[in-house]
């Protein structure tokens, strides 16, 4: 059984027709094809409208290939047509063949990586306080670039203590998406 879904996704493209057909999804944009076997797929990232509307994206990863897929179809200008229930179709099909095909495939809703962020700032931190110690030994100033770097150093050491209370997230069960996600 093939699943699926169409959206026109620019006013300037043909429409795009997402086809599952035996463990490979088909992308279709006019005469042109492109083929991704899920056994390849390493990311599975569902989007959501942030205001609570239908509005629903997919992004899926094949090693370095991607494929983005949108709910709505361009109709004019500032008009949609909502085609979420094709689009929750296809979705979860492909969540549930992938994870089959592709065990280490990552599922997950696209979220803000928070952990990440703060550890990339917690880095340039630390960067800061080293220079700034660094700087104004050079400069023949020690007390204050180590005033500056002690106070930065505390500032990270706050950020160290909130590292491990941050939410990760909630789990992303391929073989049963969440209902109010993909209905």
């Amino acid at each position: 059984m093939q699943i699926v879904h169409r959206a026109r996704l620019a006013p300037f493209q043909l429409e795009t027709v997402w086809t599952l057909e035996d463990g490979t999804l088909v992308e279709t944009r006019g005469k042109v094809e492109r083929r991704f076997p899920l056994a390849s797929l390493t990311r599975y990232s569902l989007a959501t409208d942030k205001t609570g509307g239908r509005r629903r994206s997919l992004l899926i990863t094949f090693g370095r290939r991607r494929v983005s897929i949108a709910s709505q179809s361009y109709v004019g200008p500032g008009q949609f047509e909502d085609r979420l229930s094709s689009f929750s179709t296809l979705a979860r099909a492909i969540a549930a063949v992938g994870v089959d095909l592709a065990p280490r495939a990552k599922f997950g809703l696209a979220r803000f990586d928070v952990p990440a962020a703060l550890t990339w700032v917690m880095g340039l931190t630390a960067f800061g306080a080293a220079a700034m110690l660094l700087f104004s030994l050079t400069a023949g100033m020690a007390s204050v670039g180590v005033d500056m770097a002690a106070r930065m150093s505390f500032v990270l050491i706050l950020m160290f203590a909130v590292l491990p209370w941050l939410n990760r997230g909630t789990p992303f069960d391929p073989h049963d998406p969440p209902s109010d996600l993909l209905p």
